[in-house]
């Protein structure tokens, strides 16, 4: 196959997904437990949530769902509180995270633009959120698309988001690679007919994303080795 574009997720792919979530995440919790321990380790078993070392595990729903399937699992848990509300507090909370960027990011996003590789984003991540992500780490010029859950095209697993993608650039998605670290990701990306490539700087590890995706890669720093062999092949 040629490739032409590429279609990244963010958290977990561009950005460490733990190093990012994790330590805000404790403190969400914290804030909305109230110094009860005994809410606050209920509230991290729900949300599949390691507390003592602040990571998320694989199947939390705030890794690979959107930020309103977490809020519906926390206000299931704790009926007091408005779900509108929550998901604008913690809109609110997440607008001034700062991304931990995989290791030489910059450098693989310069080395796909010099490659002449269309990019955009597809992130469960509202798109405010994202796109001020993108600026704070001043990568936001190499994305000439950028698609939130709020976006209006869905969110994942389903593929609105790359079908989108696939009408604006008018491609065909045999020529489009989609980047993920979660199933979530990968199911997307599929749906859309778009081969699929699952990176190991989230949280799932290389047999589980084995399952799903037809390559997993260390990082994205791998990409444009794998793009150059893609593209000789179909020469």
């Amino acid at each position: 196959m040629e490739v032409k574009a590429i279609l990244f997720d963010k958290d977990g792919t561009l950005f460490d997904f733990n190093k990012t979530w994790g330590p805000w995440f404790f403190d969400i919790l914290n804030e909305l437990s109230q110094d009860s321990h005994k809410i606050l380790n209920e509230l991290s078993l729900l949300l599949d949530y390691d507390l003592k070392n602040k990571v998320f595990k694989f199947n939390s729903p705030f890794i690979a769902g959107t930020e309103g399937e977490t809020v519906s699992k926390i206000v299931s848990f704790m009926p007091n509180l408005k779900k509108d509300k929550l998901v604008k507090w913690l809109s609110n909370k997440s607008k001034d995270v700062s991304g931990s960027p995989v290791l030489n990011l910059k450098k693989t996003l310069k080395e796909l633009h010099e490659m002449n590789i269309l990019m955009g984003i597809a992130t469960n991540d509202h798109e405010i959120g994202a796109q001020n992500q993108l600026k704070e780490s001043k990568i936001d010029h190499f994305f000439n698309y950028v698609y939130g859950s709020d976006s209006g095209f869905g969110f994942k697993p389903e593929c609105g988001m790359q079908d989108e993608f696939l009408r604006v650039s008018k491609l065909h998605p045999k020529h489009v690679l989609m980047v993920g670290d979660s199933y979530a990701d990968i199911i997307s990306g599929k749906k859309a007919g778009m081969k699929t490539i699952g990176v190991l700087t989230g949280v799932l590890n290389r047999h589980q994303l084995e399952k799903q995706a037809d390559v997993v890669l260390s990082s994205i720093n791998e990409l444009p080795n794998l793009i150059y062999k893609l593209n000789v092949n179909s020469l």
